[in-house]
């Protein structure tokens, strides 16, 4: 790998999410446990874990424009602030605040995310595109490795509370380094003049004309990232809830939220393969991998086997992302791509929203062991869609 000609600021992105995202990641993945102790519903534990992609179909297109238009640093700073809500939302222990806290989760996914594509991708030689993207993703990477199973030990003793109150304090962290390291760039005047732009200009009818004209290019790459994110969000729901079915205490649910994660901090790998053999033949490989993999994993009552086979799901899983994104950039001109990140970040939470209702629903009618042949069966999607070429 090429880590020194990753950009500068791709490696403070890293290093900031990493503080960002660790305090969350202790208690993120167990919160559909939470959800259920007080709401008591898995078709509306799933519905809630899709607020925040429901929130994001809605801004992405704005994220995008406002990412053109007054830059990329002062749209990621907004998201920080907006995503520092939710752990304080959640700490009230209410249930109809819980909607607003995956609301605001929602709007600093949609500002953080379309700012830091942009921003990564403009920066990077177009050679080592996918290890920039690697690089990007590594210090959330990392959290989400560790931060489960320091969740896992601490949710023991000290229950969810604790937890909340971490996320807050790492949060905060995150949003001075942002601001002392990265800066927001341009001036509260451009900013305003960015926002009398969406509301005066025809701003939209541009994005879609934009869209039109590179439709052809953008229209399979769009199809997969849908797909994929579906089954990435899927896990969110249904891996904690059949954990638990199982009787799994949260030390073990931690310890398997965080080896499952592992190989999301080595995606640098799968970058560099399919800078290497091509975007399309890994897409094409990791996809038949995880077909057999969900179907397994809905025969199985083992703890230890549903550990070890949601490692290998995400293996194939991690190693999708980069290869999905490079390909988008490729996709695109330079001079509309921080629009069409906004279009590229919707068919993503457009997935990201149905996975989780997906999950919960099937679960709700059928079983928590029937969603994960019903995942792979979009998993099969993905490896069709891979083979035309339209």
């Amino acid at each position: 790998m090429e880590f020194d000609r990753v950009p500068k600021i791709t490696k403070y992105l890293s290093v900031i999410m990493l503080f960002a995202w660790i305090g969350r990641s202790t208690v993120w993945n167990f919160l559909p446990v939470f959800f259920e102790t007080n709401i008591n519903s898995v078709f509306l534990v799933g519905l809630l874990t899709s607020v925040p992609a429901l929130t994001t179909i809605l801004l992405d297109i704005p994220a995008g424009n406002l990412v053109q238009r007054a830059g990329e640093k002062v749209v990621i700073f907004i998201g920080f602030i907006a995503a520092l809500f939710p752990p304080l939302l959640l700490y009230t222990g209410l249930v109809a605040l819980f909607f607003l806290a995956k609301f605001m989760e929602g709007v600093g996914k949609a500002f953080i995310w379309n700012g830091g594509w942009s921003l990564t991708l403009k920066s990077s030689d177009s050679d080592i595109e996918s290890e920039t993207v690697s690089v990007f993703l590594l210090g959330i990477n990392l959290s989400i490795v560790i931060g489960p199973v320091i969740g896992g030990f601490l949710l023991t003793s000290y229950g969810f509370n604790l937890l909340f109150g971490l996320w807050t304090a790492t949060w905060l962290l995150s949003i001075l380094m942002y601001y002392f390291y990265v800066g927001t760039e341009r001036g509260k005047e451009t900013f305003k003049e960015a926002l009398n732009d969406l509301e005066k200009r025809k701003t939209y009818a541009d994005d879609w004309k934009h869209l039109k004209n590179n439709w052809s290019n953008l229209r399979q790459v769009f199809t997969l990232t849908f797909l994929y994110s579906i089954i990435f969000s899927f896990y969110w729901v249904a891996i904690p809830l059949i954990l638990d079915e199982m009787n799994a205490d949260y030390s073990t649910m931690g310890i398997v939220f965080g080896v499952a994660a592992l190989p999301m901090a080595f995606q640098f790998v799968f970058g560099d393969i399919a800078d290497k053999i091509g975007e399309m033949k890994i897409i094409k490989i990791l996809a038949l991998l995880l077909i057999p993999t969900l179907l397994a994993m809905s025969l199985t009552d083992s703890l230890i086997i549903t550990g070890a086979l949601f490692f290998m799901a995400r293996v194939f899983t991690s190693g999708l992302s980069p290869a999905l994104h490079s390909k988008f950039d490729a996709a695109i001109p330079d001079e509309v791509e921080g629009e069409m990140t906004g279009f590229n970040e919707l068919a993503k939470h457009t997935g990201q929203a149905i996975g989780p209702m997906f999950a919960g629903a099937i679960a709700s009618i059928w079983s928590l062991n029937g969603s994960f042949v019903a995942a792979s069966g979009i998993a099969m999607l993905i490896f069709l869609v891979s083979l035309l070429d339209f």
